[in-house]
C-alpha cells in the first residue's frame, strides 16, 4: 500500500545531510595535487559558513576525504626576493566529489 506522497508505507524520507549541505554550498579552492575526483575546500570557508571543523573533518574522513594544509608563503616569496615561508598553514579538506551528491 502506498501512502499519498508515493512512497511504500514505512520507508522514510532521507533527510539531507546538514553538513554534506553546508560541504556542497561552498565553493572548491584549486590546488594542485588534490586526486582527481576529489574537491578542496578551504577550512575558513566551512568556518565563515558556519560549520565546526571537527564534525565536518569527522564527516570529511567517514566518506573517504582527509584534511590537509598548504604552506603559506610570504609575497617577498612569491616575488622572487628568496624564501620567507611563514609558519602558518591554511587548513582545508580533500572531500571525493561524489560525497557532495
Amino acid at each position: 500500500m502506498r501512502a499519498a506522497h508515493g512512497y511504500p508505507r514505512g520507508v522514510p524520507k532521507t533527510k539531507k545531510d546538514p553538513i554534506q549541505k553546508l560541504l556542497a554550498g561552498c565553493t572548491p579552492s584549486l590546488f594542485l595535487g588534490n586526486p582527481s575526483g576529489t574537491v578542496a575546500i578551504m577550512q575558513s570557508k566551512i568556518v565563515d559558513a558556519g560549520g565546526d571543523p571537527d564534525e565536518v573533518l569527522v564527516w570529511v574522513k567517514e566518506h573517504g576525504g582527509q584534511q590537509d594544509a598548504m604552506l603559506s608563503t610570504s609575497a617577498q616569496c612569491r616575488r622572487g626576493f628568496g624564501p620567507r615561508p611563514k609558519h602558518m598553514t591554511k587548513p582545508f579538506y580533500v572531500i571525493p566529489e561524489d560525497a557532495l551528491k
